[in-house]
């Protein structure tokens, strides 16, 4: 069979990322240049302070967005997320604006310089690892490079001087060659380098309302040297947020404590790379005090706390085997700070000999926490939950609102001294270790701003106390704006909530007025005058083959009405059957995939071989074949076609379907097709007609369910089927006719009738749980299983809110003669708080009609079940 090109081939998304000039593209969505390299191997893009970096990958471009590592990509990927005036567009979508972009002409192509003389890597072979490395250091040396320039210096001082840094500090032994000028184009921007083992690892921008890390991993920090000269040994090492911090904090503290001093900075919240590495920095200097210098605000605290629990005194190292390893000391005691928009929490673990001397800890610890909350004036602030607790380990967990974190540091600076104390002797600090150093105002720049004005210690934290009001203000302002936003938006919500129901409310009168009986007799004429026509048609057609062929007739009345309700209930049934499995439940999207089964997807995702048509019966030869081609809507799904296999498998009508074939492109699409069969004699063929057409109707005019769906036939098949759709016995209607007077097929006339498997999901929300904990979830499989069910694996995720969402597959088979205790298990585990059962309706309809029949076809049975 000849097959049309498809609409979503997916070389046409390929064209698009050769031949679309991204740069061009983003500056006709409002993007500006700001920036771009020598060679013009890379450009900086700028819009509303979102920051892009368009780069080349193989043969066309992609982006990265500097603010969001989970936006990047091609020209696919930009057009996705900020199409639609920024809520997104869906594939097709893309595929149309993107194919108008090169219809009205796309810019030329952009010329890009010569690449640097890689023949020493391609000579590597595809996949080493050192290739790999080598790659990611090439990256980093080419954008540390664009930015440092070939001489490194410091030749604008003026974002210095901006932030109050006077010469004498930027002058001192300890901040030369810590301090650069980038320069690119006519920007001028103040450049801090972050250094780790192997060397410099990214680079830092800051200048008025801009600061710019590189797209590096965050795996380095800013160091100074000793503030008495290089290779002078350290007496203190100070930790800060940010190097502009340690420059004020040396500006205003230096002269009245003038030890020989380390200052270090992690450009902003410390990585656990960079925790890492202060703690090298260490073991290296060998300081007697480390100064933890951060701002005055709920996420200075949380470093704090965090920094107290891992930085300890410089450690030996021992031998072990043929290397050498640092010492750890014993950790009685640890603790973890975390927080979220609202709170901050504190995650204390105790290790001990026994379960009674962990109760003890415990006992001193929920002391302690009740003798703070007793001396608030608004009541307790700090909860304490016992998490876990086993012979050797209990774990707690404390829990303030952000604006208490300093109560919480208050505990960790306890917890800090009682580790020392369960410590064995010869692991004990002689002395205090850690001290904790907050400036007067939020930060030590702000400080030093204040402090430059003349203000006194006093009138800098009355100042401090003003600023901390305005921010207040300012957060509740634009939290205002987020609620008025939110209360338009419930507005349209509930006005369209309105409009949907009066709709209802009218459909539903409409329905009542269809089965009034004026209404079911007219209805009932028009069935007769359908079937007269249909039986003198009949007639004429039997004279003209066989005038001695008897014509059909009905023994009695009764035989008459069954034979009406039989037919009435097929069209009827084919009508709802195709309204709710093809219009009000579409299939789902694709499910994500792991990385072991994206492999397996790629090794086996091919087209396989189509069966030859001389394979076919003689009896078959009128079969026809309409090929179903799906294409999941992100990169690395599966499931989209089986789900809509699933659904025609399902609708009881006489096609059927293939075995589905795959194959996934170099994005990670996958792209689906089988082949749909049918024969045009069939009564149900207008109803398939319909499915067909429907469904490339719906997907051309970019229904969001039929994105990536389409049925390719030849158009000779297509003709035909439509003539015989016209002249079907069974003819699908526009109205639901399922309330109906006309009496459906009684349940015992298939009764001997095999049964069919029948699948569900059962969704199950719940607080977390610890692991090996059992939960709702669990319990919830142990029901299905115990009532004769089959129960797939849990899937679980937890969200940021601490809830446990599960998932999980269950089947059954109507024949089972446990069906009526499945369908009581199933029922009730849908009415159970946080349980929900992904049914449908027919499925349900018909589990209960056949659980209630077999419970009155053995009560003894049902009685021994549900006792």
């Amino acid at each position: 069979m000849n097959v049309p090109i498809r609409e979503n081939d997916p070389t046409e998304l390929d064209r698009f990322k050769r031949d679309i000039d991204l740069v061009d593209y983003a500056e006709r969505q409002g993007y500006q240049v700001r920036k771009e390299g020598k060679r013009g191997d890379w450009h900086q893009l700028e819009k509303d302070g979102e920051v892009l970096i368009v780069t080349r990958k193989a043969d066309h471009q992609v982006y990265l967005n500097t603010g969001d590592d989970r936006d990047k990509g091609s020209v696919i990927d930009f057009a996705k997320t900020r199409g639609g005036n920024g809520h997104g567009l869906n594939l097709g979508q893309v595929r149309q604006q993107l194919r108008e972009y090169l219809h009205d002409g796309p810019a030329p192509a952009r010329v890009y310089a010569a690449p640097v003389d890689v023949s020493r890597l391609n000579a590597l072979p595809v996949g080493d690892p050192d290739h790999e490395r080598q790659q990611q250091e090439d990256r980093k040396t080419r954008l540390i490079a664009e930015v440092l320039g070939v001489n490194k210096e410091l030749t604008d001082r003026s974002y210095l001087h901006g932030r109050g840094i006077t010469d004498s500090t930027i002058d001192s032994p300890a901040f030369q060659g810590r301090i650069f000028t980038a320069q690119q184009n006519e920007h001028k921007n103040t450049a801090f380098p972050l250094y780790n083992e192997q060397g410099l690892a990214s680079v830092e921008q800051k200048n008025e309302h801009y600061k710019n890390l590189l797209p590096l991993p965050k795996n380095g920090i800013w160091v100074s040297h000793p503030t008495q000269g290089k290779n002078t040994p350290v007496e203190r090492v100070v930790v800060s947020e940010s190097a502009i911090d340690s420059l004020s904090h040396y500006q205003l503290k230096h002269a009245q404590d003038p030890r020989n001093t380390l200052y270090v900075a992690t450009s902003g919240t410390p990585t656990e790379a960079q925790v890492a590495l202060i703690q090298r920095v260490i073991d290296k200097q060998e300081p007697k005090e480390i100064v933890l210098a951060n701002d005055r605000d709920a996420g200075g605290r949380q470093f704090n706390m965090n920094y107290m629990n891992e930085l300890h005194p410089a450690r030996p190292l021992v031998p072990v085997a043929d290397q050498e390893a640092y010492k750890e000391a014993s950790r009685p005691v640890e603790w973890h700070a975390t927080s979220d928009k609202y709170h901050t929490a504190l995650k204390v673990s105790y290790r001990h000999d026994s379960a009674e001397s962990g109760a003890a800890q415990v006992q001193q610890l929920t002391e302690r926490v009740a003798r703070m909350n007793g001396t608030q004036e608004a009541g307790p602030t700090i909860e304490l939950e016992v998490q876990r607790s086993t012979e050797r380990e209990t774990v707690l967990r404390l829990s303030v609102a952000k604006a208490d974190t300093a109560q919480l540091e208050v505990i960790s600076q306890e917890l800090y001294r009682q580790r020392e104390q369960l410590r064995p002797e010869q692991e004990r600090s002689q002395e205090a270790f850690i001290r904790v150093d907050y400036p007067q105002a939020k930060d030590w720049n702000r400080e030093l701003e204040l402090t430059a004005q003349g203000l006194s210690a006093e009138q800098i934290r009355a100042q401090a106390q003003l600023d901390e009001q305005q921010r207040a203000a300012e957060r509740d302002q634009r939290e205002q704006q987020r609620q008025a936003e939110y209360a338009r938006s419930a507005a349209m919500e509930r006005a369209e909530q309105e409009t949907r129901r009066q709709y209802d409310e009218r459909q539903r009168q409409q329905r009542i007025d269809d089965n009034s009986p004026e209404s079911q007799a007219e209805r009932q004429a028009e069935d007769r005058r359908f079937n007269q026509a249909m039986m003198g048609a009949a007639v004429a057609d039997a004279g003209r083959q066989d005038a001695e062929q008897p014509f059909r007739s009905y023994r009695t009345e009764q035989e008459a009405a069954a034979h009406t309700a039989q037919f009435v209930h097929a069209r009827d049934a084919g009508l709802v059957l195709l309204k709710e499995y093809i219009n009000d439940n579409p299939p789902p999207t694709g499910r994500k995939v792991d990385e072991a089964e994206q492999a397996e997807l790629r090794d086996q995702a091919r087209f396989a071989a189509r069966p030859a048509a001389a394979d076919l019966p003689a009896a078959q030869a009128e079969v026809k074949v309409a090929t179903w081609q799906i294409d999941e809507l992100e990169p690395n799904t599966t499931g989209r076609a089986e789900a809509w296999k699933e659904i025609l498998d399902n609708s009881g009508y006489s096609m059927q379907t293939s075995e589905i074939r795959s194959t996934m492109d170099a994005q990670g699409i996958r792209r689906a097709e089988f082949d749909m069969t049918y024969r045009n004699d069939q009564p149900d063929i207008a109803i398939i007609h319909a499915i067909v057409t429907n469904t490339n109707a719906r997907a051309e005019a970019g229904r969001e369910q039929y994105v990536g769906v389409r049925v390719a036939e030849s158009e000779a098949d297509q003709a035909a089927r439509q003539a015989a759709a016209e002249v079907a016995p069974i003819q699908p209607h526009n109205r639901d006719r399922s309330l109906d007077v006309a009496e459906k097929p009684p349940l015992e006339a298939s009764a001997g009738a095999p049964g069919s498997e029948k699948q569900i999901v059962i969704k199950v929300d719940e607080p977390a749980i610890t692991p090996g904990e059992r939960g709702q979830a669990e319990a919830v499989q142990a029901a299905i299983i115990d009532s004769g069910a089959k129960a797939g694996d849990i899937q679980s995720t937890t969200a940021a809110d601490g809830i446990r969402h599960s998932e999980m597959k269950v089947t059954y088979r109507t024949d089972q003669p446990e069906l009526s205790r499945i369908s009581h298990t199933l029922d009730a585990v849908a009415e159970q708080p946080g349980s929900h059962v992904v049914e449908h309706s027919s499925d349900q309809a018909e589990r209960r009609e056949l659980s209630k029949s077999q419970e009155v076809a053995t009560p003894a049975r049902n009685t021994e079940i549900t006792r």
